[in-house]
């Protein structure tokens, strides 16, 4: 199965044609739709199998428009049929370029047969051929059998993502341009990775709103860092952002030391101080604590 190499997907999502994006799991899912929604000047839609009070913890949804696909008629919802979806698409496209990113294949797939599902692609094809749309069906890894992934792909070539989609300048500047990429600070990788703080040179309420999903992913409770969105001044939303940062930061230290020092620590301890770390409270306890049992395994 060949693939459009990711260096040349914004280049390669020409309006009028339909793709397939296949991803290990959610997680890489989501981020290279948010990154994708960054890197194009076209409007993301996304078509997913998870309800938006979900799908708001995994992804920026002030950057895509989300509506949720099910197979149980909702009044909020799309029914995760033929009929269903193409009704939607026709009844909602915007007066912008459009890329749909829509999620299900693979039950239409299971329910209608596969004839039916490459009949369903081939009336959108022909629908949105003179329109500003692109349409990428994403799938996650060994949901469809490959022999019908072949036939998908004569309507619909596969995407490679691989790598996040980067835009030519960042391409060549990421990190030195201040990218929320992850640093790994030790040679061996750490339970948890460390981000690189971000200076207040180019900061903006994107990239607050970038950061802290990237922390939502990593587990922690970082609510405090909210009010910095919806600052005017962007120097105090910078402050916000720093002393949250600093919180973090120590956490994801002290959660690495842990993780090292499973053995010696009883589950229930551990499953308390994770969680207390986690909700960035009670940090110095769990250090003291830590130095403790540190202390107690020399003197044995």
């Amino acid at each position: 199965m060949s693939a459009i190499p990711i260096g040349g997907v914004m280049g390669s999502l020409s309006d009028g044609h339909l793709y397939t994006a296949i991803f290990d799991n959610a997680s890489d899912q989501y981020a290279w739709i948010e990154s994708l929604s960054n890197n194009s000047d076209k409007q993301i839609t996304f078509l997913s199998r998870v309800p938006k009070s979900r799908l708001q913890k995994d992804l920026d949804l002030t950057l895509v428009r989300s509506f949720w696909i099910s197979n149980k008629a909702d009044k909020d919802g799309i029914l995760l049929k033929h009929t269903s979806i193409n009704e939607f698409i026709e009844n909602n496209l915007p007066n912008v370029p459009t890329i749909f990113v829509i999620e299900g294949l693979e039950w239409l797939v299971s329910e209608s047969g596969q004839r039916n599902t490459l009949r369903h692609m081939m009336n959108i094809k022909d629908y949105i051929y003179d329109k500003q749309v692109a349409i990428i069906y994403a799938l996650q890894t060994n949901t469809i059998d490959e022999e019908i992934l072949n036939k998908i792909s004569r309507q619909a070539p596969f995407l490679d993502v691989s790598h996040e989609v980067l835009s030519d300048e960042e391409q060549s500047t990421s990190i030195e341009n201040n990218e929320l990429d992850t640093v790994v600070i030790e040679e061996e990788q750490p339970l948890i990775p460390y981000l690189t703080t971000l200076p207040f040179e180019g900061f903006s309420h994107k990239i607050l709103r970038k950061r802290i999903l990237q922390w939502r992913r990593l587990g922690f409770d970082v609510s405090d860092c909210e009010p910095g969105i919806f600052c005017e001044d962007i120097g105090q939303s910078h402050s916000i952002y720093v002393r949250v940062d600093g919180k973090v930061r120590e956490a994801t230290e002290l959660l690495n030391i842990m993780d090292k020092m499973r053995s010696s620590i009883t589950k229930s301890e551990f499953t308390v101080m994770e969680f207390r770390l986690r909700q960035l409270t009670g940090m110095d306890e769990v250090s003291n604590k830590l130095k403790l049992i540190i202390g107690e395994l020399s003197e044995s």
